[in-house]
């Protein structure tokens, strides 16, 4: 059968938005459900690095968000060889479009501190499937989490990248006490007009382990690595925080 020159000039077409879509679709996420201590069930998106590798950098979202937040991020952690697991906790909501399933099963958001749990079934759950290199991301409250997660110094954690911590809860002395006591790699950042929120977290913390990054302009939380959020910083914050990422030891073999 003769093809026609219109016919090929589909074939072409097509053949050229299936190359073009191969890589999204190699990169696309797929839902994962975990189960808390407590007994609440999560809800997330583990998307795979191209080729998979055997680290994972764990999203957790800012007030009033879900795990959208880090949508535009993910595919710049995979590049650099890491898997992703972004999860709604139960403390979230419907900031930047998306929908915080978590949330909307359990029919009400829990306040921040009751989102510790939610952390740590993200991390039992990275460390059950045996990835040599876990790095806890928070935002704005749950960055201050991730410094609490870190400071009971669990087996299996490599690293945190706190972005907009603060003493956000009832114990006012909870986030500067329990970053004195990490040990492990520690990314801590914010905006500038937040800048004294990190100065207090780390007021007794003053380790070499400590990575303080002080942007010259950003926006409160992981926004500050999203184009749409913070225009005018974006590139030089991602590429701090691709800088620390790059720096931490290699996974064991």
């Amino acid at each position: 059968m003769t093809m026609t020159i219109a016919t090929r000039a589909r074939l072409a077409r097509w053949a050229c938005l299936i190359l073009l879509c191969l890589p999204a679709l190699s990169l696309a996420g797929e839902p994962l459900t975990l189960h808390t201590a407590d007994g609440v069930a999560v809800y997330g998106t583990l998307s795979h690095a191209q080729p998979q590798g055997r680290s994972i950098a764990l999203l957790f979202h800012q007030a009033r968000a879900n795990r959208h937040e880090y949508d535009s991020v993910v595919p710049t952690l995979q590049k650099l060889g890491f898997d992703t697991l972004a999860i709604d906790q139960r403390s979230g909501g419907e900031l930047f479009g998306g929908h915080n399933e978590t949330v909307a099963r359990l029919g009400t958001s829990a306040d921040y501190l009751a989102a510790l749990p939610d952390l740590e079934a993200a991390l039992a759950w990275a460390r059950a499937q045996h990835y040599a290199r876990i790095v806890a991301v928070g935002s704005s409250y749950s960055s201050s989490l991730v410094i609490v997660l870190a400071a009971k110094q669990p087996p299996g954690l490599s690293a945190i990248a706190s972005f907009s911590p603060g003493e956000y809860f009832d114990d006012k002395n909870l986030i500067k006490h329990a970053a004195a006591k990490v040990t492990l790699p520690f990314y801590i950042t914010t905006d500038p007009d937040e800048a004294g929120n990190v100065d207090e977290v780390l007021r007794d913390a003053h380790g070499a382990n400590i990575v303080h990054y002080q942007p010259r302009v950003g926006v409160h939380g992981a926004s500050t690595l999203i184009a749409a959020r913070d225009p005018g910083g974006w590139q030089a914050n991602m590429a701090s925080f691709t800088a620390f990422l790059r720096g931490l030891p290699a996974p064991a073999h």
